[in-house]
């Protein structure tokens, strides 16, 4: 006797075809309507009148303390921190906590990797751009403990922490020094 072919198992049978020229139509396509809009984003930012006010800006009146390359080993230190704080976290079995390092420590080393410290202009992140940057890291950093379930627990004291770390850090760090204009005058 012949198996009777559901309803279900006939709608996918049907559909996986569809899908999957779909999916490869899509796939041709993407690359195409990305460039496109990137060049719209940076059409319409060129064109925007935006002040280029950065949250490091609003540390002014603070004593400057840390130079542009103590802030680069800053910044190898904090992904260090988030790395071994997520090994150990995973090893412990508390996956919220470590998801959180892992993503504060790629933040920070992403963001490092592409920074301009030394104000030259040869990486895309300038060194203010950096520090309005570590202020959504230490957002993220504070966030963790939250958007990943561990508030009530004892690791959500090292995101806080650091967060805290984080501020103080952005507060006292010399953001102009790392900047072309300033560097060039110095000249």
């Amino acid at each position: 006797m012949a198996r009777k072919t559901s309803t279900a198992e006939s709608i996918l049978d049907f559909n996986l075809d569809e899908v999957i020229d779909e999916i490869s139509d899509f796939g041709k396509q993407f690359p195409k309507g990305m460039g496109k809009l990137g060049r719209q984003v940076k059409s319409q930012l060129a064109e925007a009148d935006i002040d280029e006010t950065t949250i490091p800006d609003a540390f002014d009146g603070v004593p400057k303390l840390i130079s542009p390359g103590v802030h680069r080993w800053l910044d190898i230190a904090v992904t260090g921190y988030f790395a071994v704080l997520g090994t150990v976290c995973a090893v412990r079995g508390k996956t919220g906590a470590a998801t959180a390092a892992f993503v504060n420590a790629g933040m920070v080393a992403g963001v490092s990797m592409c920074t301009d410290y030394e104000g030259k202009g040869n990486k895309p992140i300038n060194f203010k751009l950096h520090g309005t940057l570590d202020a959504v890291q230490a957002t993220t950093a504070a966030l963790g403990p939250v958007i990943h379930g561990f508030t009530g627990e004892p690791e959500a004291r090292f995101f806080y922490g650091q967060a805290l770390n984080e501020l103080a850090v952005i507060a006292t760090t010399d953001w102009d020094e790392g900047m072309p204009s300033r560097r060039g005058s110095r000249r």
